[in-house]
Parts: structure tokens; C-alpha cells; sequence
């Protein structure tokens, strides 16, 4: 009885196993897209799935800015599904941005369990533009 179990139990136990392999080594790749019209600046996170299997995983798009308005922070976050060798929009958010504003974007994926599986990120100092 407990054979029988054990042969049922592994091949499940591998297609997890193998699901978590494909998101660290088939190559999720984490994109951070940004846009600047006047004083927006649009910020779209993306993930391409360079493998051969689905993919689904956890996203965080975290943004923070200071300036002379003050402070900002925003935090979206979300599961996806990505097919193989596709590429899924993952989140999209705006902000109003000054040249002497600073400002970090950092777009996370990671995989169900909370590891980290690729990342993308944009920072901006007083003075330059993106």
C-alpha cells in the first residue's frame, strides 16, 4: 500500500519540482517599461516567459518619489499566468514627476513560494531625465 502511494505521490511531487525549476532557469524575464509625456511619467511592468512551460508567479511594482510636493509611495502586487514564450503586462501606474524630483520603480517577480526569480528597476536623480 505504501508503494503504491509513493508512485502516485512522485510524479505530482515532479511536476511541482519542475514548475519551480522552469521559473528560476527557463528564464522569466522581468521588464520595466517607463514613458515621459510633460510631467507624467507612465511606468508598465512587463515578464516574458522565454520558456517552454506556463508560467505562474507573483508580481510587485513599488514606486517611491520625493520632491517639493512631499512624498509618495505606491505598492501593486498580483499573481499572473504567462504562456510559453509570451510576454504578460503585469501592472501600469503614472506619476507626476519634476526634474529636481527623485524617484525609484522597482518592478519584482517572484514565484509562488516568495523567491525572488527576476527584477527590473529604474531610479532617478535630481537633475537628469529618464
Amino acid at each position: 500500500m505504501k508503494i503504491h502511494w509513493i508512485i502516485t505521490v512522485l510524479p505530482f511531487w515532479a511536476m511541482l519540482w519542475q514548475g519551480r525549476l522552469a521559473a528560476h532557469e527557463a528564464g522569466c524575464r522581468a521588464q520595466l517599461e517607463s514613458r515621459l509625456e510633460g510631467d507624467k511619467l507612465t511606468l508598465i511592468g512587463h515578464c516574458q516567459n522565454a520558456g517552454t512551460q506556463p508560467l505562474t508567479l507573483r508580481y510587485e511594482l513599488l514606486t517611491d518619489k520625493k520632491g517639493k510636493s512631499g512624498t509618495s509611495r505606491n505598492a501593486q502586487s498580483g499573481n499572473f499566468t504567462v504562456a510559453p514564450q509570451q510576454t504578460a503586462t503585469l501592472s501600469q501606474t503614472t506619476i507626476n514627476v519634476a526634474p529636481a524630483d527623485f524617484y525609484r520603480v522597482q518592478l519584482r517577480v517572484l514565484d509562488l513560494q516568495g523567491t525572488l526569480v527576476a527584477q527590473d528597476s529604474l531610479v532617478h536623480q535630481p537633475g537628469s531625465r529618464p
